[in-house]
């Protein structure tokens, strides 16, 4: 077994590995598989659902090729430029789905997000602009606050 090791380790030195996006992109694959599965066993008879299956399989073998060859490119900079554009993305996306909407204190208070640590700072509602120190981190930068919310 440790000659086994070995050998992995010397196949795989200088080779990038895996990464978030690799994880990312085999869920998606496993995904794809496991809804192609089923529809070419209910609609695989007819030429719609045997066209959707084959796209489907198709799309889940093209992401695991490219999880795979991610995973021994010796690209190292380019993967990982990848790996932080998906990650910037991936960040985006959950900023969108962030609470602060859901919060019941919206109309009193405004919330934002620290430029250094991304901590959530709840900051009173109050029009103007205001200079804010950051509990987590001790940074003080600007925030402007547009208007007070009209309860209707």
């Amino acid at each position: 077994m440790a000659n086994f090791q070995e050998k992995l380790y010397k196949f795989m030195y200088g080779r990038y590995g895996t990464d978030r996006l690799n994880r990312v992109l085999s869920v998606v694959a496993l995904v794809l598989l496991g809804i192609s599965l089923p529809v070419s066993l209910i609609w695989g008879r007819t030429l719609a659902g045997g066209i959707v299956s084959s796209v489907l399989y198709a799309g889940s073998l093209a992401l695991c090729i490219w999880s795979t060859a991610r995973t021994f490119s010796r690209k190292i900079y380019k993967r990982q430029a990848e790996n932080s554009k998906w990650c910037a993305f991936e960040y985006k996306v959950r900023c969108l789905f962030r609470r602060h909407g859901g919060n019941k204190d919206t109309d009193t208070h405004v919330f934002r997000d620290c430029p250094k640590c991304k901590a959530t700072l709840r900051l009173p509602r109050e029009k103007g602009k205001h200079t804010v120190r950051c509990p987590r981190c001790a940074k003080t930068f600007t925030v402007r606050v547009r208007g007070a919310k009209t309860k209707k």
